[in-house]
């Protein structure tokens, strides 16, 4: 297992760090420094950002998921605590603020776990993007080919702060009638 490398930091004091091989978050003030992510890590995040692109693309084709933005690889997310996160693949919400990054949390995260993040770190950033409006969160398990869906409390319409796992085939409770084969991805990765 790869560790992770931790310093607390502003915001502003991140934001002016010098670009580097691997992927910087920060998570609640501290600096998360992970190193660049394998070749099957980012063919499963690419999988499943094609697949999520096509399944949003097409339900707003037939005038569906109105409230759903865009999908995103790697796009940076700015939240009110000072914490910046790079979700593997995303989902906006359609009306969603930006500036350099977007603001608050995406309607969907997706992070792809691998040897080089923590337990406590995935959770950390699960709490990040549902206490900021997350409307879903994916922590997908390749080795284990499973996604552990969090949802927030309080929503209307979903699992109120249920947590469930799911193999095989997934539903989106955010584009109804669309579906994703988790082991068809993992198969296209290589994984």
């Amino acid at each position: 297992m790869i560790n992770t490398v931790i310093k607390h930091l502003t915001f502003e004091e991140f934001e002016h760090l010098p670009d580097q091989p691997g992927k910087l978050e920060l998570l609640k003030g501290e600096l998360i420094e992970l190193p660049p992510a394998k070749r099957k890590h980012n063919k499963i995040a690419q999988w499943l950002f094609l697949r999520l692109f096509h399944s949003v693309t097409e339900a707003h084709g037939r005038g569906e998921a109105g409230d759903l933005g865009e999908a995103h690889m790697e796009m940076g997310y700015k939240f009110p605590d000072g914490s910046w996160l790079q979700p593997d693949v995303s989902i906006t919400y359609a009306d969603q603020k930006a500036g350099d990054y977007y603001l608050g949390s995406p309607a969907l995260a997706v992070e792809v776990v691998s040897e080089s993040n923590s337990a406590d770190e995935i959770a950390g950033k699960v709490e990040v993007y549902l206490l900021y409006g997350a409307a879903e969160v994916w922590v997908l398990y390749p080795k284990r080919r499973q996604i552990w869906r969090h949802y927030p409390e309080g929503q209307a319409g979903r699992p109120e702060g249920k947590t469930e796992r799911v193999s095989g085939l997934i539903t989106f409770s955010l584009l109804p009638g669309a579906a994703i084969d988790i082991n068809q991805i993992l198969d296209q990765a290589g994984a």
